[in-house]
């Protein structure tokens, strides 16, 4: 490698990484037949290249096969981890299980079952299904049984948007729902089990947490999320707060929490050794630190639930301490680009998630620019004291600026939002959780099996009020956050190569991925946002009305209405714009058409002047032939379609349709239980 200029070593993971997301975002599922046929084309275009001497075409075919290795291993673990989905919708049925995982919930627990029996037969995957709190948790480990309403994962509520299905097949997840009465407990947990063992102390360090700092002070909600990595019982509102500010990395255990860690046992151990001067001047303290923080990291790994964000940060930590134990510098590309195959190949599903691809692109930038050594800009000898305190603060507005442009395109694509004011909230947030609340929460850690963590944790929990203070007033700020809808995947696709272009290349060349990252945004300045929402079968609908939206649903759609108003950027007005009878609604767009939802059978006559009539009943073929001159879905075909999003001309015409079905098109998740 020539001076700083990255390689084939740099830039080959990211290649493994691009193939785990093509195979993930393909339309149908590819043969293995042509998996192969790729593979010995491109190692034959290998051979040639290298024993003609062409190193342009070598390293263009060594990246074709590792993004074709990325595509094949996560076809293998498909195929190896899915569990059909359960074929049938919100049918209750008695459910027995062997309790692998317990989570808080605001309103109770979510349970995920292994060794699962459905009506008495085997059922092949794992189930998750949530308990309300008049029920009480089960022990982890045990065998249970109860009655439960159980369906298949569900599908995106936006076309394009989270994937649950996806994600819960690639856990080995076919069944979700809830308790509809109490557990009953038929084996104890097996003493043995380390693993649940492990559940059970985090249950109880949760639990504890909530008790001693109070169940419904929302302190205690984010201690226990620090702690065991556990966030479901934060408030919403506390929670929407931290995103509106740019403090929402703070509430999942990622590189920030695991980079604190490791640096804080670094520094104690390395000091307290130097204090010790034979031990300093005849043993090499530094690496003996390294080890210690890596053990302790191991540790919280396992301590904080091993969720895939804590394992990603875990791996990168991990890597760094082993650079220094093998003295070589952790800030290398080669050395993140071993964390993102890493964390890619072991949960290849995590790789289109905003954790994975926000945490690695700023990782990415902050080894970039921090290449520069800081003793260019403040010489050492220099002030010495004034230098670290500058140095650091200089550091955390540095690393909040570049992490935040780093990541702002990512959440333009999940979030359909970005944070103004995430730099001061970072500056006044940052050193407490670094320097207060993380080191109380090591010594309420340690001193709960002695039942000496009160006073720690009262400690922890005056650090996390001040964040939680500091959340809602950046929060309430006018214009604190930019709100646009979602950016096209290949908006993000552009974004994301023109980062790493801009991060791995020197000179002029690095203008080329200025260029990339234009582009990409380009596609999230142009985006119109569409016309009519549906979702839930039909159920649901919304209209827009200049920068909002009439929205049509059950309180009970409160989720689907927050991903709908964060992916097109206009609020949700419940009912504004609809005019509702036993027959069915009626809503107007701010241009004049209509859309009509039919609920009662009907020749459909009424709704036809409607641009858009939709029902989610079969619909006779009467009250569709009568309905010709307007686009006319019912029942199968919501079903088929899924979320759906229409853009119309000013006169009703449809111009565009997208819909989820299409999208996601026939891979092995995106099956419904029909298809079974």
């Amino acid at each position: 490698m020539r001076g700083d200029a990255a390689g084939l070593g740099e830039w080959t993971p990211w290649a493994f990484v691009a193939g785990v997301a093509l195979y993930l975002t393909l339309p149908t599922e590819p043969a293995a037949a042509a998996w192969t046929g790729m593979a010995l084309a491109v190692a034959m275009a290998a051979v040639a290249a290298w024993r003609s001497g062409r190193m342009p075409w070598l390293a263009a075919a060594a990246m074709g096969l590792a993004l074709l290795c990325g595509a094949g291993w996560t076809a293998g673990v498909a195929a190896r981890v899915g569990a059909p989905p359960f074929p049938g919708e919100r049918e209750q049925v008695f459910l027995q299980g062997t309790v692998e995982r317990l989570e808080l919930r605001r309103s109770g627990t979510r349970v995920t079952l292994g060794e699962v029996r459905v009506n008495d037969a085997a059922f092949p995957g794992r189930a998750r299904v949530t308990m309300s709190a008049r029920f009480g948790a089960p022990r982890p480990g045990a065998r249970i049984a109860f009655d439960a309403a159980l369906s298949s994962p569900p599908r995106p509520v936006w076309p394009g948007g989270f994937d649950a299905a996806r994600r819960d097949w690639f856990h080995g997840v076919g069944a979700v729902g809830y308790a509809v009465g109490p557990w009953l407990e038929n084996r104890p947990p097996d003493e043995n089990d380390w693993r649940a063992r492990l559940q059970s102390w985090r249950w109880r360090t949760a639990r504890d947490i909530l008790e001693t700092v109070g169940k419904r002070d929302p302190r205690a909600a984010v201690s226990a999320a620090l702690i065991v990595g556990d966030r479901g019982a934060i408030p919403e509102a506390v929670a929407e707060n931290y995103r509106a500010s740019g403090l929402a990395h703070m509430l999942a255990i990622s590189g920030l929490h695991m980079s604190l860690l490791a640096g804080l046992a670094f520094f104690l151990v390395r000091r307290g050794l130097a204090a010790v001067p034979p031990v300093a001047l005849r043993f090499p303290i530094k690496k003996w630190a390294a080890a210690v923080a890596l053990a302790l990291t191991a540790v919280y790994l396992l301590l904080s639930g091993a969720s895939v964000p804590t394992q990603r940060a875990f791996v990168m930590t991990a890597i760094a301490l082993l650079a220094v134990l093998l003295e070589r510098s952790p800030f290398s590309f080669r050395l993140l680009g071993v964390a993102a195959v890493t964390v890619a190949a072991g949960d290849p599903e995590a790789v289109l998630g905003p954790s994975f691809q926000m945490s690695f692109a700023a990782v990415l930038a902050l080894i970039a620019v921090y290449r520069l050594p800081s003793g260019r800009i403040w010489p050492p000898e220099r002030k010495p004291r004034l230098r670290r305190l500058v140095l650091y603060l200089g550091g955390v507005l540095l690393t909040t600026c570049v992490a935040t442009c780093a990541t702002a395109p990512f959440a333009l694509y999940h979030f359909g939002r970005i944070s103004l004011y995430a730099l001061p909230a970072n500056l006044l947030a940052l050193p407490v959780l670094g320097f207060w609340v993380m080191p109380w929460g090591l010594l309420s850690v340690a001193a709960m099996p002695f039942g000496l963590e009160a006073f720690p944790l009262a400690r922890m929990a005056e650090g996390v009020g001040w964040i939680n203070g500091v959340a809602s007033m950046v929060a309430s700020w006018p214009g604190h956050q930019i709100v646009a809808p979602g950016m096209p995947l290949a908006g993000l696709a552009l974004c994301a190569v023109g980062i790493l272009w801009l991060c791995l290349t020197q000179g002029p060349r690095r203008l080329i991925g200025l260029a990339g990252l234009a582009a990409g945004l380009a596609f999230a300045a142009g985006s119109v946002p569409p016309d009519v929402l549906i979702g839930d079968a039909g159920r649901t609908v919304a209209v827009r009305r200049g920068a909002d939206y009439g929205f049509l649903g059950t309180a009970r759609r409160g989720f689907l209405a927050t991903v709908w108003q964060s992916s097109s950027g206009g609020a949700m007005r419940p009912g504004e714009g609809w005019r509702c009878s036993a027959r069915g609604c009626v809503g107007e767009s701010s241009s004049g058409w209509q859309v009509a939802r039919i609920d009662a059978l009907t020749d459909g006559t009424g709704f036809c002047p409607a641009a858009v009539v939709l029902t989610p009943r079969p619909l006779p073929p009467e009250a569709r032939a009568a309905c010709a001159d307007a686009l006319v879905l019912d029942a199968a075909e919501l079903r088929r379609a899924g979320a759906t999003l229409l853009w119309l001309d000013g006169r009703g015409g449809v111009l565009r349709v997208v819909t989820d079905g299409a999208l996601r098109g026939r891979r092995p998740w995106t099956r419904l239980p029909e298809d079974q």
